[in-house]
């Protein structure tokens, strides 16, 4: 029997239909598997930190070439990096002395508790992180709860046994441990919660994803600089690009123009940044539900490809069961773990902050069910 017009046609339809499925697919998975992956163990890191310190204190060697940790530190904990004007790393400074501090670690929380991913914004260097926020997702299905970790945030590190800017842990631990790994054993050490991946973009890399994806919407009340930090925006609401949301989120020193004088914005500080970091992450989720086809989630896909470091075991499953089960999250509904800090300063005169609560009780204020 020939078929009828009306079932060629959708013949038709459902064979193109499966053509952009199978030809955004591919898009999709080619661009997860041009992303630049790294091994991720911090159990085993942590392992290898033990070894090599203990090696250390019995006057046993650290590297091959022979260097204990007194004379060749494990970990760079000075406070004050620099990063040279062709951006291409720190300068190397001596070991920063062991600080004794009030211990606000949390107590370990079960494993199956959460799937935590830190999202890692690196500087030009690649040593420090610009920004670091702990994504949770609960095991009960419950909405993502998100926690912004201040870079100067102090913190006893794994490696070497001092405290250090939490930021500074990107730099790794040598030989024996990467710089996501020992940012996330910090992380862990703090937080109670082991963290499971990591995903890690660089200033180019985010300017770029915020361009695809087609801006974000950024409002001031008066001109607002940031002359470090490449910030220059008229008052108002604007559809910024990728490289004045980049400055926006970057911004700690900002000034507005009141009355015709440049002034410094009260306030301003690290908890400012952070409050920009999550309303552009807001903003982020909200675009990531209104994509109107798999071609659309394949173009995005391949941009962030292009600008993103992921670990070894994140999967192309876990991404694709993430992408699906969040997608129609409301950004509004997020919950947001608020930390708070005091100032203080260290013996060599660096301005850091330090936890005034731990994380454990945070996260309770937000998510009842760690205490149940």
């Amino acid at each position: 029997m020939t078929p009828s017009r009306t079932t060629r046609i959708l013949l038709s339809v459902a064979t193109g239909l499966v053509f952009v499925v199978v030809v955004a697919g591919l898009r999709v998975g080619m661009a997860y598997w041009s992303i630049d992956r790294d091994e991720f163990d911090p159990d085993a890191a942590r392992d290898r930190i033990d070894a090599a310190t203990a090696d250390t204190s019995q006057g046993g060697e650290t590297d091959a070439d022979g260097t204990g940790l007194e004379s060749d530190p494990l970990f760079l904990t000075d406070l004050d990096f620099e990063i040279t004007d062709d951006g291409l790393g720190p300068e190397y400074p001596s070991v920063d002395q062991v600080v004794v501090l009030p211990d606000m670690s949390s107590p370990p929380l079960p494993d199956g508790m959460f799937t935590a991913y830190a999202l890692i914004g690196a500087d030009l260097s690649g040593y420090l992180a610009d920004t670091i926020i702990l994504v949770l997702l609960p095991s009960d299905g419950s909405v993502p709860i998100l926690a912004s970790l201040p870079r100067d945030l102090y913190l006893p590190t794994p490696c070497g046994g001092s405290y250090a800017r939490i930021n500074s842990t990107l730099g790794g631990c040598k030989g024996v441990a990467s710089g996501p790994e020992l940012l996330s054993l910090t992380i862990e050490d703090f937080t109670g919660i082991a963290v499971d991946h990591f995903a890690m973009v660089g200033f180019s890399g985010f300017s770029q994803i915020i361009d695809v994806l087609g801006g974000v919407q950024v409002c001031v009340d008066y001109p607002t600089r940031d002359i470090k930090a490449g910030l220059d925006i008229e008052a108002g609401c604007i559809q910024a690009d990728g490289g004045t949301t980049l400055a926006w989120v970057r911004s700690r020193q900002p000034e507005q123009l009141v009355n015709g004088e440049w002034s410094r914005v009260a306030g301003a500080s690290d908890f400012s940044r952070q409050s920009h970091q999550h309303d552009v992450l807001m903003q982020l989720f909200s675009k990531m539900s209104s994509f109107g086809s798999l071609t659309a989630v394949g173009e995005v896909a391949q941009q962030v490809a292009n600008s993103t470091r992921l670990d070894s075991a994140f999967s192309i499953g876990d991404a694709v069961s993430l992408a699906w089960s969040y997608r129609n999250v409301d950004s509004s509904s997020l919950k947001i773990v608020r930390l708070s800090y005091e100032d203080y300063r260290t013996s060599e005169g660096a301005q850091v902050l330090l936890p005034s609560i731990t994380f454990a009780e945070a996260l309770g204020k937000v998510y009842p069910a760690i205490s149940g």
